[in-house]
């Protein structure tokens, strides 16, 4: 299929390779008067609607890595991306080669050609020895006065043992020290809290790569300090990302409902929009009380999801429930969590529903996690205790190192997904010390003593509890 800039704009997230894009490739000059070539992109890294789209690509018979920019600024952003590709080969960093520039046959959009590396990797945050990679190359960008802008351990690859810095548009001067180790800290806020006990190391990295005078002005406790500030930030953007129409998230909105689901969700869950009620009749109950209520319900090829459906119980009820936003506040404390690496049934989908502004009853859809929780599993099985201890004392560490409590934890709440345990009914997730759901968590177990002792061994190793 063919696209020109303005199709592509129309098409949206929805772009699927194959796609063939007409070029020139000298914008400087008449484009009426250059010979148009065919730009066919094989695969899509990323979509940017009506700003950019990116990925591997086909161009008279060589295979590239190509970034088409489209829209109002395209011409500024093609243009920012040349000087930071620019800009970083000057810093002799490694970047993949800029091959060719050019721009699209009707003159609306630009594109830039870099080689495509072989089999590049992308890193993970999750991995020390990728992170140190990742804060070298940075150091170098500070070195130069440069930093990366929107900063994540995406934009570094590795390939044939060398690692690599890319996503140009985001390079810009920086020549404060403050900019630079805020530039770090961002990098460092993206990994789960529980990592920030390697920020010593990290510090130790950076300085070392940048000298006495740069360690002599910064410290591990202020990188510290700066890395709580930027996650806080980014969680605060992410939330408010969850209650819009963007990349990951549809909204659907009328004066009769507000519908916000996850993208990869939408196409299951649009019969749930319109029909809620009645799939949830339909539904198997799992709790039936009188402020919520939670059932399973089925949707097509089978796929199955949780609902919890918050129940107006009285007219008084009501009115509390216009100006509390329970549903919403759980929504948004289930990505919260999942956004800080928590193992936890992140929610896909919120109805609420409403007349005007005005809420009525609410539905929370989560993924089906199963039957099998810690509470059964370990009345049942209590010798196999050992399994599930490490995944569970590390979603109440991570609980802890993320500043959180949970409020509720009980046995039932830790649900066994294919072995793995997940955290869910976080509607009572708050800012706040560890104390109180260590103890609620050990309270599961009074009647269980040897169970009880295990959880108070694994807890000590791990700092959480000190039975003295």
């Amino acid at each position: 299929m063919k696209f020109s800039p303005a199709g592509l704009a129309a098409v949206g997230h929805d772009l699927v390779p194959p796609f063939v894009v007409e070029l020139c490739l000298d914008p400087k000059e008449d484009v009426g008067a250059q010979l148009v070539t065919e730009l066919t992109f094989t695969s899509v890294a990323r979509v940017l609607p009506g700003r950019r789209v990116s990925g591997f690509a086909q161009h008279q018979g060589q295979q590239v890595f190509a970034k088409l920019f489209y829209g109002k600024r395209a011409r500024r952003y093609w243009q920012r991306e040349l000087a930071g590709a620019a800009r970083i080969a000057d810093a002799g960093i490694k970047t993949p080669q800029l091959l060719d520039q050019g721009a699209t046959a009707d003159g609306t959009g630009f594109v830039v050609f870099f080689e495509a590396l072989s089999e590049p990797q992308n890193l993970r945050d999750d991995n020390s020895e990728d992170m140190l990679a990742a804060v070298q190359i940075l150091a170098r960008l500070h070195d130069a006065n440069l930093m990366q802008s929107d900063v994540h351990i995406f934009n570094f690859l590795r390939c044939s043992g060398n690692y690599y810095a890319i996503d140009a548009d985001g390079i810009r001067p920086a020549y404060l020290l403050r900019q630079q180790f805020l530039n770090l800290a961002m990098l460092l806020a993206q990994r789960p809290p529980l990592m920030d006990g390697e920020i010593d190391e990290v510090w130790a990295v950076y300085s070392a790569s940048r000298g006495a005078y740069v360690n002599r002005m910064g410290s591990a406790q202020m990188l510290r300090k700066l890395t709580l500030q930027q996650r806080k930030q980014r969680v605060r953007r992410y939330l408010k990302k969850t209650q819009r129409d963007c990349t990951e998230f549809v909204q659907h909105k009328s004066f009769n409902h507000n519908f916000l689901c996850d993208r990869q969700h939408w196409h299951l869950l649009q019969r749930f929009m319109l029909f809620a009620e009645v799939m949830v009749g339909e539904g198997t109950p799992l709790k039936l009380g009188n402020s919520s209520t939670v059932v399973r319900v089925y949707v097509e090829d089978d796929q199955s999801y949780i609902v919890k459906r918050y129940n107006l119980k009285s007219f008084s009820h009501r009115l509390r429930r216009w100006f509390k936003r329970r549903p919403r506040d759980a929504w948004c404390n289930g990505h919260h969590l999942a956004f800080l690496g928590i193992s936890t049934a992140k929610p896909v989908a919120l109805l609420e529903q409403k007349w005007g502004w005005l809420r009525g009853v609410c539905y929370l859809v989560m993924p089906d996690c199963g039957e099998r929780n810690l509470a059964q599993e370990l009345a049942t099985h209590p010798q196999d205790c050992h399994k599930y201890v490490d995944d569970t004392v590390t979603v109440l560490q991570s609980l802890a190192a993320a500043g959180l409590q949970h409020g509720d934890l009980k046995a039932t709440n830790f649900v066994l997904a294919q072995d793995r345990v997940v955290l869910i009914d976080y509607d009572a997730l708050r800012p706040g010390a560890a104390d109180k759901d260590i103890a609620r968590f050990l309270a599961n177990w009074t009647d269980y003593p040897e169970l009880h002792e295990q959880w108070v061994q694994a807890l000590e190793q791990r700092g959480l509890y000190h039975s003295g």
